[in-house]
């Protein structure tokens, strides 16, 4: 750009809001580089606006990144089986095996787990999470059990197993 040009392309401008503060800092880095306050201002624009399409750019290649992330974990969750969003459920361990597939038992109000062992907890279940009443067999040991739950509110151990 030719210098005629660009002494074309300025032109005064009055910005109200500058915090009082920024502007005397950039006043004293326009002295202290022999530069006038103008070309610091513009250089400081031109920064920001390299810098905002830089964002950009990197955002979108959060994006996409997201969106492999997304889609690896959908195929991954195909090899687990969520039973979700249910008032009252009971399942044996014969039920737990036929599916091959470990389960997630996710916002259950009653959960009972029948028949099973320390064993089918840890094949069978993946996770157990936001369960109001979680009832379980007295052989099971609870704390590895307890590994596999989140926002759990109640487990009681049932006396006489079905």
């Amino acid at each position: 750009m030719s210098q005629e040009n660009n002494e074309n392309n300025k032109k005064t401008i009055t910005i109200r809001g500058v915090d009082e503060k920024i502007y005397r800092k950039l006043t004293e880095i326009a002295r202290s580089s022999g530069k006038t306050i103008g070309e610091v201002t513009n250089q400081a624009f031109r920064t920001f606006l390299d810098l905002s399409d830089a964002a950009k750019r990197t955002a979108s290649g959060v994006v996409e990144s997201g969106k492999t992330f997304i889609e690896g974990f959908k195929e991954g969750i195909g090899n687990l089986i969520i039973i979700s969003d249910i008032d009252e459920l009971s399942v044996n361990k014969e039920e737990m095996m036929q599916t091959s597939k470990p389960i997630a038992f996710k916002g259950i109000k009653k959960l009972s787990l029948v028949n099973i062992s320390d064993d089918d907890v840890e094949k069978y279940i993946q996770e157990i999470s936001d369960v109001d009443e979680l009832i379980i067999p007295p052989n099971i040991n609870k704390l590895k059990l307890l590994q596999k739950c989140k926002r759990v509110k109640k487990i009681i151990v049932q006396n006489n197993p079905v």
